[in-house]
């Protein structure tokens, strides 16, 4: 837990920077970009900043290296350094996930993933999103899924709510039921 304070903390005056000067999007986009740098290859870059046997100077080249190469806010880029000089790398992950989730928040922002068993057209897809806009009362930034193991229906997680429509929800239901009272089905 005390991890997560640290990360939201982190997060926090990042955020509080990025509405301080108009640059949220930009924070966003560059905490993305960065993220995708890290993991490349067999995550050298990951490891190299979160290795313990690399002293601080070590750790700051690299980053400094990597920065040199990258396109990113002045103010990113002192951020990253900052996670350097703190030893809070191995903080990137839950940093990176607190900020989306704050940014998200103070935009009126939700994300939400939706997976049906079939592509959707662009007309389905735009009923979908207005009746998750419609219950969040939020802008809704969606992902749409292909999951053919759904069977039909769809299944939509937006933040920690699920609307599950479904057919293979629907049969574990009807399973559940048969199991638990097998003459309930018969007798109706």
């Amino acid at each position: 837990m005390a991890n997560g304070s640290i990360s939201r903390r982190y997060a926090k005056a990042f955020i509080r920077l990025g509405q301080e000067t108009d640059k949220t999007e930009s924070f966003s986009a560059d905490l993305n970009t960065f993220l995708a740098v890290l993991d490349v290859g067999e995550g050298e870059l990951r490891n190299a900043l979160t290795n313990p046997g690399l002293s601080g100077i070590e750790r700051k080249a690299v980053v400094d290296a990597v920065l040199a190469r990258l396109s990113l806010e002045k103010d990113s880029a002192n951020f990253f350094r900052l996670l350097v000089d703190k030893n809070r790398f191995d903080e990137f992950d839950h940093i990176h996930r607190a900020f989306n989730e704050m940014a998200d928040e103070a935009a009126g922002r939700a994300r939400a993933t939706v997976s049906t068993a079939a592509k959707m057209g662009a007309d389905m897809k735009k009923s979908v999103k207005e009746a998750l806009e419609a219950s969040t009362g939020k802008t809704v930034e969606i992902e749409f899924i292909e999951d053919p193991s759904i069977i039909g229906g769809m299944v939509a997680q937006v933040g920690d709510i699920s609307y599950d429509a479904s057919v293979r929800a629907r049969l574990e239901e009807l399973q559940s039921a048969l199991i638990r009272n097998p003459g309930a089905v018969a007798n109706a």
